[in-house]
């Protein structure tokens, strides 16, 4: 437990520190900008790309990759059954709830405190890192289904997007993702038997071990800027009853479902432990983005994210606590 205390504290800090920067001015406002920029573009594919080379497909492997996209395919589908009132009230604001409680922030947080929890374990790193990609179905899924909604509100106006576009529209963001691209010629490289010059290997693993702290310290600005911006108090208010279910959803029941899941697919070890904790990150700001993109709930999102990033100093804890219980950990 006191490993588990230190790691968060490390977490926190640093991100405290990015929000204290942001609070008094001492960088240009663009700086969490161009801090995610780097980590998106560079650092973490470089880590990924790293990880991939090396990863072993063995049957461990293969029953978490199975594990953890049943887990988060059906914990999609039964958080859509719950917001959308069993598909009698199919509204955007489902598909944003439902992808809060399903898309963890699995990079900028979950990466640096597997790092910490799981010190020297592959296992656990390739864990978070191959959820990380697996939750692009959910958000795949996601995004769709607000493409759709979107279409059809602006039907009643006379355009609407073809089935088509949108495709094209999403396949094009998928080729362009530097995280998949790193992944595929990881993966492709590894498969191959073909390991890439220790030089430049070097060089990946070193661009990679700046994610950690870069993506802490700007999430740390993000969330003060957000904090500092923050809907009122009447905007609280309404949106108290669906942060609450969100934040349980997200932090407690989808690691709950998911751990069970995996393990019904012979995942253990640190494999399933790193991915279970990994799912009980709190939510993504990518689900903000979606939000925000097709116009549906935005401020919630956002509250959503702040929120559960601060409850998961007390849950996160009890995951692992939990995982000590059933042995995985």
């Amino acid at each position: 437990m006191a490993g588990i205390i230190a790691a968060l504290f490390t977490i926190f800090g640093i991100m405290g520190f990015g929000a204290l920067t942001q609070k008094r001015g001492l960088f240009p406002p663009s700086m969490a900008l161009c801090l995610n920029q780097f980590v998106y573009w560079v650092s973490l594919p470089s880590l990924l790309f790293t990880q991939m080379c090396t990863i072993p497909m063995d049957a461990g492997t293969r029953a978490l990759i199975w594990g953890s996209l049943a887990a988060s395919m059906l914990c999609y589908a039964l958080f859509y059954l719950f917001f959308s009132f069993g598909l009698r009230r199919i509204e955007p604001e489902a598909t944003v709830r439902t992808l809060a409680c399903t898309f963890p922030n699995a990079a900028f947080f979950g990466l640096p405190f597997i790092i910490m929890v799981f010190p020297g374990s592959n296992d656990a790193i390739n864990a978070n890192m191959l959820c990380a990609l697996i939750y692009t179905a959910v958000s795949i899924t996601a995004d769709v289904s607000l493409e759709l909604h979107r279409g059809h509100r602006l039907g009643e106006g006379g355009a609407v997007p073809s089935r088509s576009a949108t495709a094209r529209r999403i396949g094009r963001e998928l080729a362009r993702n530097p995280m998949l691209q790193a992944s595929a010629l990881g993966l492709l490289l590894g498969f191959a038997g073909v390991r890439p010059p220790e030089a430049f290997l070097r060089m990946t693993s070193m661009l990679g071990s700046t994610c950690a702290p870069c993506a802490l310290f700007s999430m740390g600005m993000v969330l003060w800027t957000q904090l500092s911006s923050g809907p009122g108090l009447a905007q609280l208010r309404r949106a108290a009853v669906p942060l609450a279910l969100v934040s349980l959803g997200k932090l407690l029941l989808y690691p709950l479902a998911a751990f069970f899941v995996m393990r019904l697919f012979g995942c253990t070890g640190d494999l399933l432990a790193a991915a279970t904790v990994t799912f009980a990150m709190p939510v993504a700001v990518m689900v903000y983005i979606l939000a925000e993109r097709s116009g549906s709930c935005a401020a919630e999102a956002s509250l959503s994210v702040v929120a559960t990033t601060v409850l998961s100093i007390a849950t996160l804890p009890v995951v692992m606590l939990g995982l000590h219980m059933a042995g995985a950990f």
